[in-house]
């Protein structure tokens, strides 16, 4: 092992990944991307430490919290939660410095056991949001929880300005081949056992990309009855996955601000007890 946590053989694919991740993130000024990717940013290729057998939740991509701060500066030094490029430093220059790459695979393995995890989306430890819904499932993606690890990955890995969902004309890139050969190889090299979806949107698009992915029946979570998943396994990882209809990391979990058939707010389902017991009601569910 190397100061990554990573074998030899495990950091030339990681550094293979983060490569092709940067040609991406290139391509995308001749599309409706153009301006959205951010000054000195790097693709996010994965959170969290790598540990096969794991979950791993996909999400849709990089906040620019994860680069910005409040005032919109630049993250950096102790700051940053990213490797970022220095100025006048292109992605191209960026590939061809080993040190560089080292120092990104460093940030990605150790994002959750820093001080500077973007809690506000993914939550605190032993907190509410995403990480509260993995409680509830016996995951967690912080350390000495004695849960089992989980880690994150986007569909798009690249930081953008605007959230994804105001970015018109997204669809065609979202769903390209490239997107698919990219989340491939990162599933691939992170080997999970569990796959967690975190939207509609996404469960349709996962099941777009990989055929042979079945997802069963529809279920809805008593007494919060909004919560609605989906099980099922894929062929191409060999490992199950879960297909969530809500997001447990967003404002009203991505339902809207309205109320469910009992008269709860959907708000409500995002408190720290509640859910868990989502979490926790989608686990024991065989």
């Amino acid at each position: 092992m190397n100061s990554t946590g990573l074998s030899q053989q495990q950091l030339t694919e990681a550094v293979s990944l983060i490569r092709k991740a940067a040609d991406l993130q290139e391509t995308l000024q001749q599309t409706v991307f153009a301006d959205q990717v951010m000054e000195r940013s790097i693709p996010v290729v994965w959170f969290g430490r790598r540990s096969p057998g794991s979950l791993i939740t996909i999400g849709t991509n990089p906040s620019s919290k994860e680069f910005i701060a409040s005032d919109g500066s630049l993250l950096a030094a102790e700051k940053s939660r990213f490797f970022v490029r220095e100025e006048r430093v292109s992605l191209d220059q960026y590939q061809e410095s080993e040190q560089s790459l080292i120092e990104t695979i460093k940030h990605y393995q150790t994002y959750f056991e820093r001080s500077t995890v973007y809690s506000g989306w993914f939550g605190k430890k032993n907190g509410a949001k995403l990480e509260g819904f993995l409680n509830g499932m016996g995951y967690s993606f912080y350390q000495d929880t004695g849960m089992q690890p989980a880690v994150h990955i986007d569909f798009f890995p690249i930081p953008t300005l605007k959230q994804m969902g105001t970015i018109k004309g997204r669809e065609e890139v979202m769903d390209s081949p490239e997107i698919k050969s990219l989340l491939t190889d990162t599933i691939n090299f992170l080997a999970p056992g569990k796959i967690l979806i975190l939207g509609k949107e996404h469960c349709k698009r996962f099941q777009h990309f990989y055929p042979y992915t079945r997802l069963g029946e529809i279920h809805q979570v008593e007494h919060y009855p909004d919560a609605r998943y989906q099980k099922g396994y894929s062929e191409e990882f060999k490992a199950e996955v879960i297909g969530l209809h809500f997001k447990p990391s967003e404002q009203f979990l991505a339902l809207g601000g309205g109320v469910d058939d009992n008269g709860l707010s959907h708000g409500s389902y995002g408190g720290r007890d509640a859910i868990r017991q989502i979490g926790e009601a989608v686990r024991r569910r065989s």
